[in-house]
C-alpha cells in the first residue's frame, strides 16, 4: 500500500477515497491492535464504503499504544509536544519517505515552494519533532540552506534579526515569532519584499499567556516590511498539513487548506455523531500509512468542500483538552532561557 500511495502523492491517477479504504483493511490486517480497536461496536469487522465510514483513532492513544501497522523497527519517530512533564505519543514511521512526499508536494501546490534561504524559528530537524523534520526536509528540496535560528540551547539568536534581506522563508510557530516581535527586542525593521514567505505554525494560546493570532499577524508587516503569509495546521499524528492561502503582510489568514489525498469532518463532541455544521475534526490522512488512517482529534473547527481539497476554520480546543502543540514547546524554551 506504501508503494500505491507514494505513486498517488507524486502525481499518478488513483481514487483516494478507494485507496483510503484499502489502506485501512491493510492495516487491520497487519496489527491485531488496530484490528481490535477498530472493531465495530457488535463484534463484527468493519466494512467502510466511503472516507467517513472509516473507524477513526482518539490521538490521545498514541500516548498510550504503539500503533503502527508494519513490523521491523521504526525508521523515524516523531513526538508530540505535549505539556512539560506530560507523558508524549509518539508516532511512529517505517521511513520518512511519505511524510515527506505529502508535506512537500501540498506546500509547493499551496504556497509555490520555498523562495529563498530558510531562517528557521522552529525545532532543529534531526530530532524527535515532525515540524523540525518537516523544515529541514524542504531545505534540502528546494536546495537552500538552513540557518536554524532558535533551539533548546540557544534560545532565539536575536542578532540574526537586527536586519533580514531577502527573498527568503521564514518558518515560525507562534510563539517563537511573538518573541521575535517583542517590541523590547528593539530590532530593525527588515524590507522584505512579496517573493518572501514567513510560515507561522502552532496554536496562540498557552499556560503563562494568551497571545492574540491577529495582533501577531498585523505586527509582521511594521517588523519585516511586506512578505507573503501563510498559516500552517498540521500535528504529529498525521503525515500530511493544511496551509492557509498565502496573504500579504498586515493581513490574517483565513481557511486551511488539506490536500486532495485528506478527507476532514466534524463530530458531536459528546455523541461522536456526525455534526456538519461543526464539532470535534476528524482527518482521513492518506498519508497515514504507518499506523492508523484516520484519527479524532481535540480540536473544534468546521469544514468545507472544495475541488481542491477540503477547506478547515479552526474554533480552538474542546473543553477540557489539554493543551499541546509545537508552540508549547516554544513557550518551554522561552520560559527556560527568560524564567
Amino acid at each position: 500500500m506504501r508503494d500505491a500511495v507514494l505513486a498517488y502523492l507524486r502525481g499518478r491517477p488513483g481514487d483516494p477515497e478507494a485507496l483510503a479504504i484499502a489502506l485501512f483493511h491493510a492495516q487491520r490486517a497487519a496489527s491485531p491492535l488496530i484490528a481490535a480497536m477498530t472493531m465495530r461496536s457488535d463484534g463484527a469487522s468493519p466494512d467502510p464504503q466511503g472516507w467517513e465510514d472509516i473507524p477513526a483513532i482518539p490521538v490521545s492513544l498514541y500516548k498510550r499504544l504503539s500503533l503502527r501497522s508494519f513490523s521491523g523497527t521504526p525508521g523515524c519517530c516523531f513526538l508530540t509536544s505535549g505539556t512539560t512533564g506530560s507523558e508524549r505519543g509518539v508516532h511512529e514511521l517505517l521511513d520518512a519517505a511519505v511524510y515527506d512526499a505529502s508535506s512537500w508536494h501540498h506546500f509547493t501546490e499551496v504556497c509555490g515552494g520555498v523562495p529563498g534561504p530558510v531562517r528557521s524559528l522552529c525545532p532543529p530537524p534531526g530530532g524527535d519533532s515532525s515540524l523540525g523534520h518537516m523544515i529541514g526536509h524542504f531545505a534540502a528540496a528546494s536546495g537552500h540552506p538552513l540557518d536554524q535560528l532558535f533551539d533548546a540551547a540557544f534560545g532565539i539568536a536575536g542578532a540574526a534579526f537586527e536586519r533580514m534581506e531577502g527573498p527568503m522563508f521564514l518558518p515560525a510557530t507562534a510563539f517563537s515569532l511573538d518573541a521575535v516581535l517583542d517590541p523590547g527586542r528593539r530590532a530593525a525593521r527588515s524590507e522584505l519584499g512579496p517573493e518572501s514567505l514567513v510560515m507561522v505554525t502552532g496554536g496562540f494560546k498557552g499556560r503563562r499567556v494568551r497571545l492574540d493570532s491577529e495582533a501577531v499577524y498585523r505586527a509582521i508587516a511594521p517588523r519585516f516590511g511586506a512578505p507573503r503569509v501563510v498559516g500552517e495546521y498540521g500535528m504529529t499524528e498525521l503525515c500530511s498539513q493544511l496551509w492557509t492561502d498565502p496573504v500579504p503582510a498586515g493581513a490574517v489568514p483565513g481557511w486551511f487548506r488539506a490536500p486532495v489525498w485528506m478527507h476532514v469532518y466534524t463530530v458531536d463532541p459528546i455523541s461522536g455523531a456526525p455534526s456538519p455544521a461543526g464539532g470535534l475534526l476528524r482527518f482521513v490522512d492518506l498519508a497515514n500509512t504507518d499506523s492508523v488512517v484516520a484519527i479524532e482529534t481535540m480540536d473544534l473547527g468546521r469544514v468545507e468542500r472544495s475541488v481542491d481539497g477540503d477547506r478547515v476554520w479552526l474554533d480552538g480546543r474542546a473543553e477540557g483538552a489539554e493543551l499541546r502543540g509545537c508552540s508549547l514547546r516554544a513557550e518551554d524554551l522561552l520560559v527556560a532561557k527568560n524564567p
